[in-house]
């Protein structure tokens, strides 16, 4: 004799125990229970699409259509450069705690910048590519509330990689650089190709 299964009780069971208890009320032929379950599980089932079906806002795909521009970008730059991280160490002996730098995140994108991820600035997003104790990067910014349209690309570079550069602070006021760095300059643009471009020009100097 089966238990007197509540709605209640049975929305309180977890998947495993709730898929159990259909299956032995079908043996049973306890067609209430089976329809209690059944109606539990589809429940669940929808709540589930609706989280997964949550759509992005209007700045969370505009970053994630500009994250794979940037990638595109830098396979590009890697099919036209050695940008390996071997290579970038064993150009880099000497240099006390060198880390290299991967050009993408692990899912192929560009990677998650640190302004965007203590919420300084809505969108901050780049590629990069580290040789000695120089970094070049290509990375698309956007302030912190402010419309998508005022987005632009920044190129980071050592001033003598770089034409036109400016300082972090000329660049992007009011926000604290993560890791100072004397004489890394920065350009910004309006459109990717031409930051592309200024992209390619610094990694023709760096990876020489």
């Amino acid at each position: 004799m089966m238990v007197d299964w509540s709605d209640d009780r049975v929305a309180a069971l977890s998947d495993q125990d709730l898929r159990n208890l259909k299956v032995n009320a079908e043996r049973k032929s306890v067609a209430g229970v089976v329809a209690q379950c059944q109606a539990e599980m589809e429940k669940r089932d929808a709540a589930k699409q609706g989280k997964a079906a949550k759509p992005r806002t209007e700045i969370k795909e505009f970053e994630h259509a500009m994250s794979a521009h940037l990638a595109a970008v830098g396979k590009q730059m890697a099919e036209k450069y050695d940008l390996s991280e071997e290579t970038a160490k064993a150009r880099s002996t000497g240099v006390k705690g060198f880390r290299s730098h991967k050009l993408l995140d692990a899912k192929g994108y560009a990677k998650l910048g640190g302004h965007q991820r203590d919420g300084t600035v809505a969108v901050d997003r780049y590629i990069s590519y580290r040789r000695g104790n120089d970094i070049v990067s290509l990375g698309v910014w956007l302030s912190k509330d402010a419309p998508i349209e005022d987005h632009e690309f920044h190129v980071g570079a050592p001033t003598e990689m770089i034409e036109g550069g400016k300082t972090f602070a000329e660049v992007r006021p009011g926000i604290t650089e993560k890791d100072p760095q004397q004489y890394r300059r920065i350009r910004a643009f309006k459109d990717l190709s031409s930051a592309a471009a200024a992209f390619d020009a610094a990694l023709a100097k760096i990876t020489v």
